[in-house]
């Protein structure tokens, strides 16, 4: 019998086991992509009057931004001080695709590394894992933290992780983008992702583990190294 779309959801929450084992043998990962960028999409658009000027705090604080003048960061202040629809639905685009390829080659990683482990699964059923798992760390993290970010008037004071506990670092520090990589809902979409390619590679718990945590972590410090390289 075949699985509904509203079962599947629902399982990736409720039932991930179960739900890991119907994404392997049937993946629909585009269907799993598609939800992320709509909710990513309605997130962007909804937080740009907000996301916007924090970024150009953010960038201020760069390699790039102390090379403005200050004419040319009161311009990138100005595009925010009267946003209309379109430029909210475009910037909610923007966020939406551009989480849908950064999921893409966070799973193209993964892939490698479980093929180097002897994994036996196929492109579709490792997207499959990677974009069902990503409904949880990225899409429902975004969903729990946009009234947080809406009543805070504030993205990066918003946390659901370790960043508590360094309230007050700013977004440039090390310290801040460190911690804003062990968030509950990011582990708890790891830990879903272990018991995905236990299912499509055929790995037992603690193999599954080591090569989804490592390949994690690899991911988050090289991102971070990079960052750290324009700050």
């Amino acid at each position: 019998m075949t699985e509904s779309v509203t079962a599947r959801f629902w399982k990736i929450f409720s039932a991930p086991g179960e739900a890991m084992a119907a994404v392997r043998d049937n993946p629909r990962w585009t269907l799993a992509a598609l939800a992320l960028i709509l909710v990513m999409t309605a997130f962007g658009a909804a937080t740009l009057h907000i996301t916007g000027p924090e970024n150009v705090d953010m960038m201020r604080d760069t390699r790039f931004g102390r090379m403005l003048d200050d004419e040319q960061i009161a311009e990138q202040y100005a595009r925010y001080d009267d946003i209309s629809g379109t430029d909210r639905l475009l910037h909610g685009l923007q966020t939406g695709f551009g989480v849908f390829v950064g999921v893409f080659i966070s799973g193209l990683v993964y892939l490698l590394f479980c093929k180097l482990a002897g994994g036996t699964g196929s492109f579709a059923q490792t997207m499959g894992a990677v974009y069902w798992s990503s409904l949880i760390g990225v899409g429902l993290g975004s969903l729990v933290k946009w009234p947080l970010v809406l009543a805070k008037q504030s993205a990066f004071s918003v946390s659901t992780g370790l960043g508590l506990l360094a309230p007050d670092a700013a977004p440039t520090s090390a310290t801040y983008q460190l911690l804003g990589f062990f968030d509950f809902f990011v582990i708890w979409s790891l830990v879903v992702l272990v018991i995905g390619f236990q299912h499509v590679h055929g790995f037992d718990r603690n193999k599954s583990a080591t090569v989804t945590v490592m390949s994690w972590l690899l991911m988050n410090l090289a991102m971070f190294g990079l960052g750290r390289l324009f700050m």
